[in-house]
């Protein structure tokens, strides 16, 4: 029976691929958002390398001491999480999820020795992502839902998931909170099901990369819609784009020029100079037909049919418009980062490695170092495996490790990995500087001083 996953994330920062989970909350529902099963909240416990950041603890209002008295290691909760993943034929949905919470599973699972992609389509299982949905909701077709609030800093209509419950009566007592984040998402989904019930069934048909690649007609140069926060205006998310062609085959980045703008003169530039975009159609993107637009969409969104086919016959009959031209236009890719914990992109594991992967995961927290090293084909994975152990189960290191484990915390916190994170120093600085400051209130001081003790915990613990 294929189920939804409705799940959120809060976490201790805003670095996918190198902030902690905090608290993860899932409740499963039918094809008609009945609720299938009991909903579940799940803490991660903090291991001594990392220091969560401040501003996250004050929206979430959840700190170190709370996780690591109420939670589990990292490792058992995405083992967890995982097994509710791939449930088959489940379809896991978050508000945007793709671009945050799912690189966050990502990373995790990862950092724990699993296949960080398997969970998204093996047992028939995928994702999914409502926020474009909603955006498209207000673009297309707004009828019988409010879209009211503005965003303060941007002047354009907000997708706040606050924001949207407030003004449609839903209630989110408790934001920031991952279970009334989870039901406040499943609400915003019945909504749009009941009042627009055709374009939720489209969107929930076209979310995944086969679908959308036999709807766009590349070959063809058919425009369609796109609905994403880079077009955010007054108007609305939804631009038309032109399909030029894939990157290479079985790619998923399609390259597309926006008729909105100009056809230019050279393809040398960024998108917002060229109007050249490319399009990740694995990434769950909101796309429809030039079709589904009304007159009143038309005046809604500032453009017309008429315009567009006009737009994309000259687009399409300009020579500037080549792959190899726009492919050598391309900016080169920096190069990425060496820590182990931060290469998931670099390169992918091997089915040995897999299956190497498994039978470690298998094995007790202190057989872990003794029987699973010095099997992997690639030796990221060794790195990765002696700080799994040590993160998750530092009762298990051998007593040879214990002080190169403590080591290893030391440096992370005096010089982290990631670029933009603070030291220890600044760190303690910085709290204490919030701490005594004339705009912090009371609540906000009881959260900053429970992270200023655990920086001297951890001072104590590791650097000391």
């Amino acid at each position: 029976m294929k189920t939804f996953l409705w799940y959120d994330l809060e976490t201790f920062g805003l670095n996918p691929h190198y902030d902690r989970i905090a608290q993860a909350a899932f409740i499963r529902t039918d094809m008609e958002l009945r609720e299938v099963g009991e909903p579940e909240v799940l803490y991660a416990k903090l291991s001594p390398d990392y220091l969560p950041s401040p501003d996250s603890c004050l929206v979430t209002g959840i700190t170190p001491d709370e996780v690591n008295s109420k939670g589990i290691p990292e490792a058992e909760l995405i083992e967890r999480l995982r097994s509710e993943f791939m449930v088959p034929d489940t379809i896991a949905v978050g508000y945007n999820s793709i671009n945050f919470d799912d690189e966050v599973i990502r990373t995790t699972l990862y950092r724990n020795l699993y296949d960080p992609f398997e969970r998204e389509y093996r047992n028939r299982c995928s994702r999914w992502d409502i926020i474009n949905l909603v955006r498209a909701t207000r673009d297309l077709r707004p009828e019988g839902i409010v879209f009211e609030t503005k965003n303060p800093e941007t002047g354009t209509c907000s997708f706040r998931l606050t924001d949207l419950t407030e003004e449609n009566g839903i209630n989110q007592e408790g934001a920031h909170d991952a279970l009334v984040d989870v039901r406040a998402t499943i609400a915003v989904a019945r909504l749009i099901k009941e009042k627009q019930p055709k374009l939720f069934s489209w969107a929930l048909s076209h979310r995944s990369k086969r679908e959308i690649a036999a709807e766009i007609k590349v070959l063809n140069h058919i425009p369609f819609l796109h609905t994403c926060p880079l077009f955010a205006s007054e108007r609305g998310n939804t631009h038309p784009l032109l399909p030029l062609f894939f990157e290479a085959e079985k790619s998923s980045a399609l390259y597309c020029f926006d008729l909105t703008f100009p056809v230019p003169e050279s393809v040398e530039g960024p998108y917002q100079e060229t109007g050249i975009m490319r399009l990740m159609i694995n990434r769950s993107p909101f796309i429809a037909p030039i079709s589904v637009l009304t007159p009143e969409c038309e005046k809604r969104l500032g453009f017309t049919r008429g315009e567009i086919f006009d737009k994309a016959s000259k687009a399409i009959a300009s020579p500037v418009f080549s792959k190899e031209a726009i492919l050598a236009a391309k900016e080169p890719f920096a190069e990425g980062p060496q820590d182990p914990d931060l290469t998931m992109y670099s390169s992918f594991p091997s089915d040995h490695d897999k299956g190497v992967m498994a039978s470690i995961r298998a094995m007790k927290p202190e057989e872990k170092l003794t029987k699973g090293e010095h099997l992997f084909e690639d030796d990221k994975y060794h790195k990765l495996l002696w700080r799994q152990v040590a993160r998750n189960w530092p009762e298990a290191l051998p007593e040879k490790d214990r002080e190169s484990w403590r080591n290893f915390c030391a440096l992370r916190l005096i010089n982290p990995p990631v670029e933009g994170t603070p030291s220890y120093e600044l760190y303690m600085r910085v709290l204490r500087e919030k701490i005594e400051s004339v705009d912090t209130d009371y609540r906000q001081k009881e959260i900053l001083l429970k992270l200023e003790a655990y920086g001297r915990e951890l001072h104590d613990k590791v650097i000391k």
